[in-house]
C-alpha cells in the first residue's frame, strides 16, 4: 500500500529537503528551517535515539521501510534510507560494467521511491553504502551511483541524495557524480585523517556538503592484533576517549559538515559481539550509549560502572599474546578501578575467535560448559582441548540497564 502523501509535488514549491550553499557555507534545511543531524546508523532502540536527544536514523536497505518510517515519525525522527546495490568488498554481486544489469537496477529501484518519496519522516535518500568492485574501476561504480541519483532526482526532487564512502578523498569521482547532493563518509580512524589534511578534502576531494554516515571507535582493522592475528578491542574508556576526539573533529566544520550518524545503533556482531554495538544482546546500554547521549544533549558525561583495563588470567595481568594450556583450569578476573564489585552483575563468555568477521557459525557457541560460576566476578574455567585462537568476554552490569564490558584474545596450545 502506498503511503500517504503529505508534500505536494509541484516544483514550484522549495523541496521538504535541501542543502543550501551561502557565501560557500553548506546548511542542510528541512521544510524551510536549518536541520542538523543527530543521527545514529540502526534501526533498533529508536525509542532511545529520540529520548537521548537523537533526532535521525539511516538504514542500509529498503527492508521494512514502511514500517521503519512510520515509527520513525512517530519518535519525531527523520530517516536517511538506504538503497542498496551491490555489497561491499565481503560478496560482490553486482556487475557494474553491465549496462543492462545498471538498467535493471535502476528500474528496481524506481518503484520505493515513488512508494516512499512523500513521507513525512523521510529526510535523504543513501544510495549504497562502500561499495566496490574487485579488480575495476571505482570510478565505473560513481557513474552507475550517479545514474542511480539522477533517476532519483526526477522521481523526488524534494529529498537529497547521498552516498556514503570508506576512502578519505574521491579523487574524479566527484565531477562523475553530479547528481549527488552529499557524500558520506563512514568514519572510524578516518575521521582523525580527514581532518589532519582538510586541504585534500576541499582541492582534491568532494569539496562540498558532506556528513558522517557512519562514526564510531577505530575498526578492528585499525588496531593491535596478537601474535595469530586476532585484533584487541579496546577497552570502554578507551572508546570514550576516541568519541569524545571524533566528535569534536567533526563539529569543527562549520562549513560543510552536515551532521553525523553514530554506529551501530543496536547489537552486531563483527570480530566480537561488543566492537561496534551500543547495546547487549539483552537490549542494555553501553557506557558508549550513554556518553553519546551526553554528546547529543550537550551534557556532562557521568558513569558508575568501574572501569575495565584488562582480564588477568591467575597472575597473569595486562599480558599480551596469551598462551594457555588446553584442558587446563584456570581462573579469569577483571582488572577495574573498583575495589568492591559486590553491588554489579556479572557475565563470562568464552567463545572460539573467528578467522572472517561475518561469518558467524562458531561465534555464535558460546562454550559455557567450560565455566563454573559464570556470574561472578572471579572466573574458574577449563581452557577447551582443542588447540587454536578463543576470546574470553567479561560483562559487568548495574541495576539502571547499563553495562561496561571487556574480552582478551587468547590461544590454547596441546601440552
Amino acid at each position: 500500500m502506498l503511503i500517504s502523501c503529505k508534500y505536494d509535488n509541484d516544483l514550484t514549491i522549495s523541496p521538504a529537503v535541501e542543502v543550501r550553499y551561502t557565501e560557500g557555507k553548506a546548511q542542510l534545511y528541512r521544510n524551510g528551517n536549518p536541520y542538523f543531524i543527530k543521527g545514529a546508523s540502526g534501526i533498533d532502540n529508536l525509542e532511545k535515539v529520540s529520548a537521548y536527544g537523537g533526532n535521525s536514523i539511516r538504514t542500509w536497505s529498503v527492508h521494512n521501510a514502511g514500517e521503519i518510517l512510520d515509527k520513525a515519525e512517530a519518535l519525531g525522527l527523520t530517516v536517511t534510507l538506504g538503497l542498496e546495490i551491490g555489497r561491499p568488498y565481503w560478496g560482490e554481486d553486482f556487475k557494474y560494467w553491465n549496462i543492462l544489469e545498471v538498467n535493471k537496477k535502476i528500474e528496481e529501484l524506481k518503484p520505493f521511491i515513488e512508494k516512499y518519496k512523500n513521507h513525512p519522516a523521510l529526510l535523504m535518500w543513501g544510495v549504497g553504502n562502500e561499495v566496490s568492485l574487485k579488480g575495476g574501476s571505482r570510478y565505473l561504480i560513481y557513474y552507475t551511483i550517479n545514474r542511480i541519483a539522477k533517476m532519483i532526482k526526477k522521481t523526488d526532487p524534494n529529498h537529497p541524495v547521498m552516498t556514503a564512502i570508506n576512502v578519505k578523498t574521491i579523487g574524479r569521482g566527484k565531477y562523475l557524480m553530479p547528481n549527488v547532493d552529499i557524500l558520506g563518509y563512514n568514519g572510524f580512524g578516518l575521521i582523525k585523517h580527514f581532518f589532519e589534511d582538510n586541504k585534500n578534502y576541499k582541492n582534491k576531494g568532494w569539496g562540498r556538503a558532506y556528513i558522517f554516515s557512519e562514526w564510531g571507535v577505530p575498526g578492528h582493522w585499525e588496531v593491535k592484533d596478537t601474535a595469530w592475528g586476532a585484533p584487541y578491542e579496546l577497552s570502554t574508556k578507551q572508546k570514550i576517549n576516541f568519541l569524545q576526539q571524533y566528535w569534536e573533529l567533526m563539529n569543527q566544520d562549520t562549513t560543510s559538515f552536515l551532521g553525523s550518524y553514530a554506529f551501530y545503533w543496536g547489537n552486531k556482531f563483527e570480530i566480537t559481539n561488543t566492537w561496534f554495538s551500543q547495546f547487549s544482546t539483552e537490549g542494555e546500554n553501553s557506557e558508549t550509549v550513554q556518553y553519546i547521549q551526553s554528546l547529543w544533549k550537550g551534557e556532562a558525561f557521568h558513569s558508575n560502572l568501574p572501569e575495565i583495563f584488562n582480564i588477568s588470567f591467575n597472575d597473569r595481568p595486562g599480558q599480551s599474546n596469551q598462551y594457555l594450556a588446553a584442558d587446563s583450569l584456570y581462573f579469569a578476573f577483571p582488572i577495574t578501578d573498583f575495589d568492591d564489585l559486590s553491588a554489579l552483575k556479572f557475565k563470562w563468555e568464552i567463545r572460539p575467535e573467528e578467522a572472517k568477521f561475518y561469518e558467524l557459525d562458531d561465534y555464535q557457541h558460546n562454550m559455557s560448559y567450560l565455566m563454573e560460576a559464570d556470574s561472578a566476578s572471579t572466573l574458574k574455567f577449563r581452557t577447551p582441548k582443542n588447540e587454536g585462537p578463543y576470546r574470553i568476554y567479561v560483562y559487568i552490569s548495574d541495576d539502571s540497564g547499563n553495562y561496561t564490558s571487556h574480552n582478551l584474545p587468547f590461544y590454547v596450545v596441546n601440552q
